[in-house]
């Protein structure tokens, strides 16, 4: 029996791979989840910039409250199963004028993990629109599978390699996942998709958290952590993880750069910029 999502939500994220708008927080959370996110820059005088950018669940607690929340947690239940662990997740500030872009690209193409039974829950924090750099994507591209990508390394490129799928896209095939806040977009780990600079006036403000189920294994390094959400972990692949204190904690601070060592690794696999050469590249890994 299902949680939340309908049958024919369900078949249509099967075939295309992306479902969207799903109001999974209310406005006013997302509201609020915004306002903390911000004081937090006002407070520190600096944007949330580089690799505090990503695994932000272990740094910022208003993040590892959106990434437990129920209503969430169910549609990601009734995609895979009753055994749920975070295995990401990443803030996404798109700032106005910024230039900066997101190729065509799978996540499945470098994040390592053995199987597809990945999920993105893109929650928006504030209105996403085409003019501030919202996703395309392209349904039922991830029933191809893994395709080939080359690394471009461009630095207006966001992703760490400028990785980039090699075959040509059909732009006419593009989804625009245009969101209030509070609305929610799902896609499949192998879906092709990208996003555009952002030339509006509006900062667009995001989170994504990858969901995965403990079955997953690690390929690209012998180190990985995960936090488990929801149902049991009977595999242990991955190591557990520590819930921040409070926002940018010492122990939070020292926990999450050794966990970003190991990231470092895995997400620039097969480079010669793996290690903590790279580590500095790693912020923007995973950016949509």
């Amino acid at each position: 029996m299902l949680k939340s999502l309908t049958q024919d939500e369900l078949q249509n994220y099967k075939q295309e791979g992306l479902l969207f708008p799903k109001r999974l927080i209310s406005e006013a959370a997302a509201g609020s989840y915004k306002a903390r996110w911000e004081a937090h820059e006002r407070k520190t005088k600096s944007p949330i910039s580089g690799a505090h950018r990503y695994k932000a669940h272990l740094l910022f607690s208003f993040v590892d409250e959106i990434m437990r929340e129920p209503s969430i947690l169910d549609v990601v239940e009734d995609i895979l199963g009753p055994n749920i662990m975070v295995w990401n997740t990443n803030l996404y500030p798109k700032e106005p004028g910024d230039g900066r872009f997101i190729s065509w690209h799978q996540d499945s193409a470098h994040w390592g993990l053995d199987n597809n039974n990945i999920v993105t829950v893109w929650v928006a924090l504030a209105k996403t629109s085409r003019e501030n750099g919202c996703m395309g994507m392209i349904p039922g591209s991830h029933l191809s599978g893994t395709v080939a990508h080359e690394d471009t390394w461009n630095p207006e490129n966001i992703l760490t390699r400028g990785q980039t799928i090699s075959r040509s896209i059909d732009e006419k095939e593009v989804v625009w996942v245009e969101l209030e806040a509070g609305e929610c977009s799902l896609h499949h780990v192998e879906m092709m998709h990208s996003s555009p600079p952002n030339t509006s006036p509006y900062r667009r403000v995001a989170l994504a958290i990858r969901y995965i189920t403990p079955s997953a294994k690690q390929k690209h390094h012998n180190v990985d952590y995960a936090t488990l959400v929801r149902g049991v972990d009977e595999f242990q692949n991955f190591l557990e993880e520590q819930r921040p204190i409070f926002d940018m904690s010492p122990d939070s601070i020292a926990f999450h750069t050794k966990v970003a060592e190991s990231q470092g690794k895995i997400l620039l696999h097969g480079t010669n910029r793996a290690g903590t050469e790279g580590l500095a590249e790693t912020n923007s890994s995973f950016t949509s």
